[in-house]
């Protein structure tokens, strides 16, 4: 592994971590999901996933607002949603020309961002129900109460990818001149 790759991934995990300390406070609004989608577009699926999986590691387990650490579940569904995130953005390079060049591609981009929210929504929301043994109607009945939270943090996740990432893949596409994934 290049010191480049090595350097990038440090950069990426840190922008992801502070990113997400910097908007803590704004309710249904983040950037690491964007961060780490973008790494994985940026290094690859597997250095995408290593992104995800050691940043939210590092913001879940000492953000202000609750540790991770806490409730090991919750954790493990975050690691699990920001991993597969970082793998997914390295994966979506390879329609890089679609995503980045037409509306269509830019919706795309937009569903995508909404898909990864819902995982993550969905993961992080059910671990609570399933390890404390909630039955059928009290999972639902979990799911709707948090049906508004969600929607709004898809909404927002799917704006942002489909305006804000976009542009910043261009211009990093740009002043780094990529055509292949970072060595």
């Amino acid at each position: 592994m290049s010191t480049r790759r090595i350097a990038y991934t440090g950069l990426f995990i840190a922008l992801a971590v502070g990113l997400g300390f910097a908007l803590v406070t704004i309710p249904n609004f983040e950037m690491v999901t964007a961060t780490i989608f973008i790494a994985g577009w940026i290094l690859g699926p597997g250095m995408g996933a290593l992104v995800g999986f050691v940043a939210e590691l590092i913001f879940s387990g000492i953000n202000p607002a609750g540790s991770g650490f806490i409730f090991p579940p919750l954790l493990i569904a975050q690691l699990i949603s920001m991993t597969l995130i970082g793998f997914v953005g390295g994966l979506a390079r390879r329609g890089e020309i679609f995503f980045l060049a037409s509306p269509v591609g830019v919706f795309g981009l937009g569903a995508l961002g909404a898909i990864v929210t819902i995982i993550f929504d969905l993961l992080t929301t059910l671990s609570y129900p399933f390890a404390a043994g909630f039955n059928q109607t009290q999972i639902w009945v979990t799911l709707g109460i948090g049906a508004l939270f969600y929607s709004v943090h898809v909404v927002s996740n799917a704006v942002i990818f489909a305006i804000i990432i976009p542009s910043i893949l261009k211009a990093i596409h740009a002043q780094l001149g990529l055509t292949e994934v970072v060595e």
